[in-house]
C-alpha cells in the first residue's frame, strides 16, 4: 500500500469475519480514501487487533496516530477485540451512541466500537445483528424515512423494520451460506460446468417462483430433478438454486405489500431486485457503503454532542 497525504479527520471501520474496510474521512462527513482487505477476525492471530490495525493504517496514511476510530461489526463480538454488548430492541440511534465501547489504542488515538443489537420475537426467539445496524440507520438518515422495511442480503440475509425512528424488529435467513454449502457439498452442485457469476435470469426466476412452497427440503431437490429430465440444463442449476433459496426468503414479506429497500452491494442486490420483482414486491436498491458511512457519521454526531 502507498502511503498518502490526506486531511482526514477520523476513520471509520467495519470489520467483520472475513473482510476489513476502512474509510478516511473529511471534516464535513466525505470520505477522501478508502481501503479494503481479507483481513477479518479469522485471520487476525491470537487477538493482535492492535497490531494488525497499525500495520494497515501506517502502510496506508502518513499520519493516522491522532485519528479517532469509528468500529462496527463483529469486532465486537466474543471473537473480536472486545465483546461489547447488544442494545435490544426497540432502539434508537442514541442508544446505539450511549452504548459505545470507547477504549485507548497503544498509539494514543481513541477508538470507538459501535454496539450490535438483538431482538426477541413473540416467541421468544432471539436474533441479533452486527455491523447492519449501522447501515440502517444510515438508510434512515439518507432516505429521510421514520418508518421503513430494508432487506440487506448477505451470507447472512437480514430482513428489519423501521416504526418512528427506531429499529423495532429484524430477522436472520442463512441464504448465501445455504447456497455456497449446498452448491459446494451435496450432490445438486456435483458435476456442474465452471461458468463463473450467476447470470441466467429465466432459470432464476423459476427458482424464485417455485421457492414460494412449504417444502424448501424437497425444492431444493428440484435442481437435480430439473436437470435429469432436462426442464433446466447443467449450466442453469446454480442460479435455480439461487432462485428457490431467495424466492423462499422474500415469503416473509410476501404477504405485507409494502416497499423495500435493498442495502448492500450492487450485483447480489440486484438478483434480489429481479425476485421482488417477479414477486410483485416494490424495492428500492441503496448502496451498502453509502449506508454505512451515513450511519457512523450519525453516530459520531451524537458522540460528540453528548460530550
Amino acid at each position: 500500500m502507498i502511503k498518502k497525504q490526506l486531511p482526514a479527520h477520523w476513520l471509520v471501520i467495519d470489520w467483520g469475519t472475513t473482510n476489513f474496510r476502512a474509510f478516511a474521512m473529511g471534516e464535513q462527513g466525505d470520505v477522501l480514501d478508502k481501503v479494503e482487505l481479507s483481513l477479518g477476525l479469522l485471520q487476525v492471530k491470537e487477538g493482535a487487533f492492535a497490531i494488525e490495525l497499525e500495520n494497515v493504517l501506517s502502510g496506508w496514511l502518513a499520519e493516522y496516530k491522532h485519528l479517532p476510530i469509528y468500529m462496527a461489526g463483529m469486532v465486537g463480538s466474543q471473537q473480536g477485540w472486545a465483546n461489547v454488548e447488544y442494545v435490544p430492541t426497540s432502539v434508537g440511534i442514541e442508544q446505539l451512541a450511549h452504548n459505545a465501547y470507547r477504549f485507548e489504542l497503544p498509539w494514543g488515538a481513541t477508538a470507538t466500537i459501535v454496539p450490535g443489537v438483538s431482538h426477541q420475537s413473540a416467541e421468544g426467539l432471539f436474533d441479533v445483528m452486527r455491523g447492519e445496524e449501522v447501515q440502517l440507520f444510515g438508510l434512515a438518515k439518507l432516505t429521510g424515512m421514520a418508518d421503513l422495511v430494508a432487506i440487506m442480503p448477505g451470507t447472512h440475509s437480514k430482513h428489519a423494520a423501521f416504526n418512528k425512528g427506531q429499529l423495532v424488529e429484524f430477522s436472520s435467513y442463512m441464504t448465501g451460506e445455504l447456497f455456497s454449502v449446498i452448491s459446494t457439498h451435496t450432490i445438486l452442485g456435483r458435476g456442474l460446468p465452471e461458468t463463473g457469476a450467476l447470470t441466467d435470469n429465466l432459470a432464476f426466476l423459476k427458482g424464485v417462483r417455485e421457492g414460494q412452497g412449504e417444502q424448501l427440503t424437497n425444492t431444493l431437490f428440484m435442481a437435480r430433478t430439473h436437470r435429469l429430465f432436462n426442464n433446466i440444463t447443467d449450466a442453469e442449476v446454480l442460479d435455480y438454486l439461487s432462485g428457490v433459496l431467495i424466492g423462499n426468503e422474500l415469503k416473509a414479506l410476501e404477504a405485507k405489500q409494502v416497499q423495500v429497500y435493498l442495502v448492500g452491494g450492487g450485483k447480489l442486490c440486484e438478483r434480489y431486485q429481479l425476485a421482488c420483482q417477479e414477486l410483485g414486491l416494490e424495492s428500492t436498491y441503496i448502496n451498502g457503503d453509502e449506508c454505512f458511512i451515513a450511519g457512523m457519521a450519525a453516530i459520531q454526531k451524537v458522540m460528540n454532542n453528548d460530550n
